[in-house]
C-alpha cells in the first residue's frame, strides 16, 4: 500500500515501480481544478509515486512560491535518485478543452514513450502533441528533468499532460483511469521478461 507523506507545501506518495506523477502548486482551487486530487487518486490506483503541490493563496507571494517549488523539486529529486524513477508524468490543467501532451522532441522523452501516452489518451480524449514544448516556468519540469546517459539513452523521461477544464471536471474518472493505466504500462515496460 502506498504511503502518503504530508509536507507544509506539498504531499508525497511513496509507491512502487518507476513512474512518478506530479501536480503543480496552485493559488486557487479553480486554477488547476481537481488536478491534485486526480494525481493522488491515479497514484493510489496504480501504486505509483507522486509529488503533489498544495493549493494556497500564499503562493501569490513570489518568495513563498519559490520556496514551495524548491521543496517540491527536492521531493522529485529524492524519488529519482533514491527510488529509480524512470518516467515523470507532470499532470496539469488548462482552460481550453482537450488534452495536450508536451515534450521537447528527442530531449525529454523517446518517441515510443510519447506515442504510448498519446495512443492511450486518444481512446477517450481529443489529444494534441506539442513536441516543441518550452514550459511556462523559467525551469519547467519537462525541460528540467531530461536525463540521458553517456550513450544518449534516456535515464529519466518526462512528459507533461495538460487536461482541459471540462475533462478534469466532467470526465474525471476517465482521466484517473487513463493516467493509472499509462503508469501501469510504463512500469510493465521495465519489468524483466520471464523466460520460464
Amino acid at each position: 500500500m502506498p504511503v502518503k507523506i504530508i509536507h507544509p507545501d506539498h504531499v508525497e506518495i511513496v509507491g512502487l515501480g518507476h513512474v512518478l506523477l506530479t501536480a503543480p502548486h496552485t493559488t486557487s482551487p479553480d486554477a488547476d481544478l481537481h488536478t491534485g486530487q486526480i494525481v493522488e487518486e491515479a497514484a493510489l490506483t496504480s501504486r505509483a509515486f507522486a509529488v503533489i503541490g498544495k493549493v494556497d493563496r500564499e503562493f501569490l507571494d513570489l518568495n513563498r512560491i519559490q520556496s514551495a517549488q524548491l521543496e517540491f523539486r527536492k521531493g522529485i529529486e529524492g524519488f529519482v535518485s533514491e527510488d529509480g524513477i524512470r518516467y515523470i508524468l507532470d499532470i496539469r490543467g488548462k482552460k481550453e478543452p482537450g488534452v495536450e501532451i508536451g515534450t521537447v522532441e528527442g530531449q525529454t522523452s523517446s518517441d515510443s514513450t510519447t506515442e504510448l501516452v498519446r495512443s492511450r489518451l486518444v481512446k477517450d480524449f481529443t489529444v494534441k502533441v506539442n513536441n516543441e514544448y518550452k514550459g511556462d516556468e523559467p525551469v519547467s519540469l519537462v525541460t528540467g528533468y531530461d536525463r540521458k546517459d553517456a550513450k544518449g539513452n534516456f535515464t529519466v523521461e518526462t512528459i507533461q499532460i495538460q487536461f482541459g477544464h471540462e475533462e478534469r471536471q466532467f470526465l474525471r474518472e476517465k482521466v484517473i483511469r487513463d493516467i493509472s493505466e499509462i503508469a501501469d504500462i510504463l512500469n510493465a515496460r521495465l519489468e524483466p521478461s520471464r523466460t520460464d
